[in-house]
């Protein structure tokens, strides 16, 4: 499949330049089409349609179609870790993330499978299993997915930093008592990025 003559009457040249200015760790070229036109061209195609990694958007485009296919957890899964090595930015790992809800049916598998993704040694990758426990956090054990969050904490990958600190955060607002203590279990460049998330989300509210 061409993906850019799917893409063409989206492209969109501004948001292109406010995209990239936000992320400059892609390590495809941007197209500029916004994530929910990617996510309604992804229920036209089925992911086995897109072949060929070329942009940006295709990675998104590919794993929102693997998301909505009607496959089983495994399949899905399963395609989605081929597509592991293609992740270059947080906009992708985080807008793939919200695709792959925990439910009844998938739950077993979908934690295992991010979870793991916690110990890989790339710095993308393991920001998706971060931010999918972030997002899925009420399906589990949250002592023990914190524990696992704050052992990947790594203060010299700057966006795995910020996630932990961002799921310290989260769970903060959540369960505070539960989590005051893995903030110990940080870097402290960790522990503070979650202090001020705290203390700013506190200032909006």
């Amino acid at each position: 499949m061409d993906t850019k003559e799917l893409f063409a009457p989206y492209l969109d040249e501004g948001y292109k330049e406010f995209s990239q200015r936000l992320s400059k760790t892609d390590s495809l070229p941007r197209l500029g089409v916004r994530i929910p036109i990617v996510d309604m061209l992804s229920k036209t195609i089925s992911s086995d349609d897109i072949d060929n990694i070329l942009y940006h958007e295709d990675v998104i485009l590919k794993a929102f179609a693997i998301a909505h296919g009607t496959t089983s957890s495994e399949d899905k899964i399963a395609k989605l870790e081929k597509l592991l090595p293609y992740l270059s930015s947080w906009d992708q790992t985080d807008a793939i993330s919200s695709r792959f809800k925990a439910a009844s049916k998938n739950e077993t598998i979908y934690c295992s499978f991010f979870s793991s993704l916690l110990e890989s040694s790339l710095v993308y990758p393991k920001r998706l299993g971060i931010v999918w426990l972030i997002s899925n956090r009420k399906h589990f054990d949250r002592i023990a997915t914190l524990e696992k969050i704050a052992k990947s904490d790594d203060e010299n990958e700057y966006y795995i930093s910020m996630a932990v600190a961002w799921a310290l955060s989260i769970f903060y607002f959540d369960y505070p008592f539960d989590t005051e203590p893995f903030m110990d279990k940080v870097s402290p460049i960790t522990r503070k990025r979650a202090l001020r998330k705290i203390a700013e989300s506190r200032r909006t509210k």
